[in-house]
């Protein structure tokens, strides 16, 4: 017989018959044979069908008679919520919610949905920590009446769905409810909220949040925020805050974090100088930092400055980290339609970067070959001495492209 683990895939499996001639074919079982009628093109055959199954006391019955309630024929919905409803005890209920959450989701009017909502009082735990995320987040919107402020805070403030955590938080903002207590542990955005309650006295302690939003909050909250920021012990969220709010004269005190032994810490410091010092020299050395996340804020900072082709290709060797590796060429690539050709080319061998480098080798072909600039002499001749990497007709069509550059230049 058809069974499922999760009553969820009750859902697929309507889809699946009601899409493949082949599943109603071959020799089944007279479960299996109602159950695949229930689930049939043909309207008629699972009106009829709904009345089989009012009567059934197999335990397929009551899924598949939901998935009829919001079937696109009336008729077929009518029958099917007139035989659901007996069936569907408390028990039933409560293993019933996952496939009634999905269910609900279908546009055809709100009967789902106020069954949803039926089992709430006796289904509360079970509604809330469904696997599903949109049923389980509708849960707690509907819940919202039915919680304690003990309960909506615990929830605010230690669910993992971000989401949710926002529900509850917001529902207890607006009773004016465990302010302090949300602006210490809630979600980012209730956070922002809470600091908004508390005044500039809190928002001058939370400058430097860990939260760039509740950072953000906090500097519309205080007059002169960058002064404050000069002043603070260094932390990840000062040195953000002062990257965020000040000027190009506090370049000296955030390139003095940039051999700082914490990684945060000098990310916090690139990032801040690609703002106010974007000039800045003393961020290059980064692109070889042991920190993939140092490396990346550091090719963000060096987009467009255009770092010598010659400083940038000895970072490719192998010797080299992945994430160097993938740095340096990320720049490279800046530098030109042929350099970026060039590039790949030379990351063929390389067995982390290869993938990368083929893709980029066939969307370069699909967009790029056309282009009418002409690589210099020396780089269209190391082009040519790594074309034999690849197969012989997509190397023919970058000789092609090399060819037709040279003839418009």
């Amino acid at each position: 017989m058809i069974e499922f683990e999760d009553v969820r895939q009750w859902v697929g499996f309507d889809r699946t018959v009601r899409r493949e001639w082949w599943y109603r074919g071959g020799r089944r079982t007279a479960r299996e044979a109602v159950a695949i009628a229930a689930c049939s093109p043909d309207g008629h055959e699972r009106e009829a069908t709904v009345w089989r199954l009012a009567v059934s006391r197999d335990p397929e019955a009551v899924p598949l008679l939901l998935i009829r309630c919001v079937d696109w024929v009336p008729q077929v919905r009518a029958a099917a919520r007139e035989a659901v409803l007996s069936k569907l005890d408390d028990s039933a209920m409560r293993a019933m919610l996952p496939l009634i959450g999905v269910l609900r989701r279908r546009l055809v009017d709100g009967w789902m949905t106020e069954l949803f909502r039926k089992t709430l009082l006796s289904s509360l735990d079970t509604a809330l920590a469904l696997d599903d995320r949109e049923s389980r987040r509708f849960a707690h919107r509907e819940a919202l009446e039915l919680l304690s402020r003990e309960r909506l805070l615990e929830i605010a403030s230690t669910h993992a769905d971000f989401v949710v955590r926002m529900i509850c938080g917001d529902a207890l903002l607006d009773r004016g409810e465990c302010v302090e207590e949300l602006l210490a542990a809630g979600a980012p955005k209730v956070r922002m909220r809470a600091l908004t309650l508390l005044g500039p006295d809190a928002a001058v302690a939370h400058l430097a949040d860990r939260s760039s939003a509740v950072r953000s909050m906090a500097q519309v909250l205080v007059p002169d925020p960058a002064a404050h920021y000069r002043t603070l012990p260094v932390s990840f969220g000062a040195l953000a805050g002062l990257g965020e709010t000040g000027t190009a004269a506090d370049a000296p005190l955030l390139e003095r974090h940039l051999t700082d032994e914490r990684p945060r810490i000098r990310r916090a410091a690139v990032r801040g100088l690609r703002r106010i010092a974007p000039e800045s020299a003393a961020v290059r050395p980064l692109l070889t930092d042991p920190s993939p996340a140092v490396t990346r804020e550091v090719v963000a900072f060096l987009r467009g400055r255009f770092v010598a082709p010659a400083t940038l290709r000895p970072l490719l060797s192998p010797a080299h980290p992945l994430h160097t590796r993938r740095a340096a060429a990320a720049l490279l690539r800046d530098h030109g339609t042929w350099h970026r050709l060039h590039t790949d080319l030379v990351l063929l061998p390389d067995p982390d970067l290869a993938p990368d480098a083929h893709q980029d080798i066939h969307a370069w072909l699909q967009h790029t070959a056309a282009t009418y600039t002409t690589p210099s002499p020396t780089l269209a001749t190391e082009i040519e001495t790594h074309l034999d990497l690849l197969p012989p007709e997509t190397a023919r069509q970058i000789r092609f492209a090399l060819s037709a550059s040279r003839h418009h230049a």
